[in-house]
């Protein structure tokens, strides 16, 4: 049966099931969606709700076939596969639109084989001349949070949802493709589902008073909370609230079990590798609590409303990757190298896997176990190891936002976290005429914090300047429009600006943002007026706000 647009998402679990949210908007939106998915995550298909139809990519034996392995033992093999695929997808899906939501080239290459017309894609896209580039402006600005950490404020559902919004308006309700957001729920585990990991948890100990799940394992090991630290979190919750810990992970991560099992003095039950992922919703179903690395667990648990106690080290940090569920609690370590940057060699030996402590992990668990509050488990102590979030919702646009526990929200990169939300919300739905969906404003000692940072007066007079040349664009357009040997000031005039968004790490995803729009905008000087004067105006309101 045909589908109205198909998803491509192609990386991990967790991105998977983090496109929850955008499949529930095509279906108020009146749309019939499908998905293309690496066909190693096909079990956790049926989880997603409304879906009526996806598609495995057979990405393993592509790549077996691709290496000479495959049943002619010839690299031929590999496109014959992929064409073999398409073909059935094309005929099968008969997408109207695609949207994929993967910045890699095979991915851009499979959207643009799949697509009706180069034009019927959205998201990560390949040119007619086969050169990547990103078709609408939230996707866009997605692929520029990647380059730096400092430059990502949303949640990756919300940014899916955007990235998608255009094509879900254009081919269904546009009303209800702009209403606020509260998905992102998964289906519950079926009762026969739940009764199949009973025999698992039956070999609890003696006197338990529920379960709690330990995530031991995470994209990397730079991203890991040791073991030994686990242990001790684990011990402490079966001895003060008698919750019997439950190791979770897949088969790979066995080595991380065996290491917490020489550290742990209390009772466990190990489920690492012992069960498949709709195995695996069933049993985290069953938690009282996830205590977890930055994983495709802490997402499946926050699909099915289980609250998790998250810890971010490394690369990851919440704003863009934590759960989207409210009432989660997400630790980053109190470091002012966190996070650090992608493809960074750490000069400190991974010293944020050492800096938050089993006692503060534990002392947030029971305090909440006990009040349902994550607050009563914050001391001064705590405050010095880590930064403390509550996941909330933005009441005016439904996005998953942050609240500081720990004292930490007037620091120099939360500031501009949150001022850079309310930046580009007001830039990009306008740019897409959506109507303004902005966050709530700024809390009034955000403002006033913001206005004394240090990042803030640093980046001042780089953005003053940005938006007087973006400003004087639009009539230097008009005079390159009449007179062509004016482009050559036009182009030089761009490249300073390019100049300047790129001069320091916070201003990165702008940088990026400005390269892509103006090169999509690049034939229609109409359309590189209109952007040029309307990202001045934006700019300018934010340098209004932080010196008035």
């Amino acid at each position: 049966m045909s589908v109205d647009i198909l998803f491509l998402n192609l990386t991990r679990f967790g991105d998977l099931l983090q496109s929850q949210a955008l499949l529930e908007d095509c279906r108020r939106a009146g749309l019939r969606a499908g998905l293309v998915c690496l066909d190693n995550f096909a079990a956790a298909l049926p989880l997603l709700r409304s879906l009526p139809e996806a598609w495995p990519l057979p990405g393993a034996e592509f790549l077996r076939r691709l290496d000479g392995k495959g049943p002619g033992r010839s690299w031929h093999d590999a496109p014959a596969l992929l064409l073999d695929f398409v073909g059935r997808l094309r005929q099968e899906a008969a997408p109207r639109h695609i949207v994929n939501l993967t910045a890699t080239l095979p991915a851009r290459l499979l959207a643009s084989l799949l697509a009706p017309s180069p034009e019927a894609v959205t998201g990560f896209a390949l040119d007619r001349e086969g050169f990547g580039f990103c078709q609408g402006n939230w996707a866009a600005y997605l692929c520029g949070t990647t380059l730096k950490r400092c430059n990502a404020p949303f949640n990756m559902q919300d940014m899916f949802r955007m990235a998608a919004r255009p094509a879900i308006r254009a081919l269904g309700h546009p009303a209800a493709a702009d209403e606020p957001s509260h998905g992102g729920r998964l289906l519950p585990p079926s009762d026969a589902l739940r009764q199949q990991v009973d025999g698992l948890l039956a070999a609890a100990p003696e006197g338990c008073r529920g379960l709690v799940g330990l995530q031991l394992g995470a994209s990397h090991p730079a991203r890991q909370w040791p073991e030994s630290s686990f242990a001790a979190v684990g011990d402490g919750l079966w001895r003060s609230a008698g919750l019997c810990p439950v190791l979770l992970g897949t088969a790979s991560e066995k080595p991380l079990a065996r290491a917490y099992a020489k550290h742990a003095r209390g009772p466990f039950l190990d489920a690492v590798g012992a069960t498949s992922l709709p195995a695996l919703a069933g049993l985290v179903s069953r938690l009282r609590l996830l205590v977890t690395n930055d994983t495709g667990t802490m997402h499946l648990a926050a699909g099915l409303g289980i609250p998790s106690l998250a810890i971010f080290l490394a690369t990851a940090q919440a704003w863009d990757t934590g759960p989207y569920l409210e009432g989660c609690c997400c630790l980053e370590p109190a470091l002012p190298c966190h996070p650090c940057g992608f493809r960074q060699t750490c000069p400190h030996d991974g010293g944020c896997r050492r800096h938050i402590s089993p006692r503060t992990v534990l002392r947030l668990a029971l305090g909440w176990l006990a009040s349902g509050r994550w607050e009563s488990g914050v001391d001064d102590g705590l405050r010095q190891e880590a930064r403390v979030w509550r996941t909330t919702r933005d009441p005016v646009s439904g996005f998953v936002d942050l609240a500081c526990l720990s004292g930490h929200e007037h620091e120099d990169r939360s500031l501009w976290l949150h001022l850079q939300r309310h930046f580009w919300q007001g830039l990009l739905d306008e740019l897409d005429g959506m109507p303004a969906s902005s966050p709530s404003p700024l809390p009034a000692d955000v403002v006033d914090a913001a206005r004394l940072s240090g990042t803030v007066r640093t980046l001042l007079p780089v953005l003053q300047e940005a938006a007087h040349f973006l400003a004087a664009l639009p009539e230097q357009c008009r005079l390159a429009t009449a007179h062509p040997r004016m482009g050559q000031l036009l182009l030089r005039a761009c490249d300073h600006i390019q100049r300047l968004l790129e001069s320091g790490d916070e201003l990165t995803s702008l940088g990026y943002f400005w390269h892509e729009a103006r090169q999509a905008r690049g034939s229609d000087l109409a359309a590189l007026a209109r952007l040029s004067e309307r990202l001045a105006h934006h700019i300018r309101l934010l340098t209004a706000l932080l010196t008035s």
